[in-house]
């Protein structure tokens, strides 16, 4: 897990080899780049869902694409996967917003509530969950009601709910997953180096 100034200060570190890059480079660029380039990297799409009355969803939500987050067998006849980043709290825990294989993401699993499988497991028509697959949120894994890698399922495309990025403080995590964060730097630092902040504030006011 990482932060907007851990990022920054490694992207400060690889631009400060270069004195003429460095000292037309303030920090606010730095800052914004990681931002846009996460977003990128994420696919972030602005979270919008119709909820029923009474429930809460906070302002600024962002939704956060994952792929390829790999799955391993689990109690043998169960699977799981570690969630890349944390969403947050929302009803019906929405924060997991879908859950399904990398290549078949036209076909979701179905999310079943906290605790509730051990429950509707013993029922003829709701325990097999009418030949689907589901998947139930325990901290901070999804564990699914059958063995994905038995059946040569490796890895899951997710999507999860989290506050947008330039809400975040620079001490907030960010919800990158570690891989995802050297590709930040990398590709923060690119955009940096080749386009002078002048240059960019001209283009962001046309």
């Amino acid at each position: 897990m990482t932060t907007k100034k851990k990022i920054a200060e490694q992207i400060q570190r690889l631009i400060s080899g270069n004195p003429v890059i460095s000292a037309r480079i303030h920090i606010n660029d730095v800052m914004l780049a990681v931002e846009q380039v996460a977003n990128q990297i994420l696919k972030a799409d602005y979270f919008s869902v119709s909820t029923p009355e009474g429930d809460t969803i906070p302002n600024n939500c962002m939704v956060y694409t994952y792929d390829n987050v790999p799955v391993t067998t689990y109690k043998t006849t169960f699977s799981k996967a570690t969630l890349p980043s944390i969403p947050i709290n929302l009803p019906r825990n929405m924060g997991v917003l879908h859950v399904s294989k990398t290549d078949a993401i036209d076909e979701p699993f179905i999310p079943i509530p906290t605790s509730m499988y051990g429950i509707i497991k013993p029922q003829d028509l709701l325990g097999e969950l009418s030949g689907l697959i589901g998947y139930e949120v325990i901290g901070k894994d999804i564990v699914f009601t059958e063995n994905l890698p038995g059946q040569g399922v490796n890895s899951v495309y997710i999507r999860l709910v989290g506050v947008d990025m330039a809400s975040l403080s620079i001490y907030d995590i960010l919800p990158l997953s570690s891989d995802m964060e050297a590709m930040v730097v990398q590709s923060a630092y690119n955009l940096l180096v080749q386009v002078p902040p002048a240059d960019r504030s001209e283009t962001n006011r046309d």
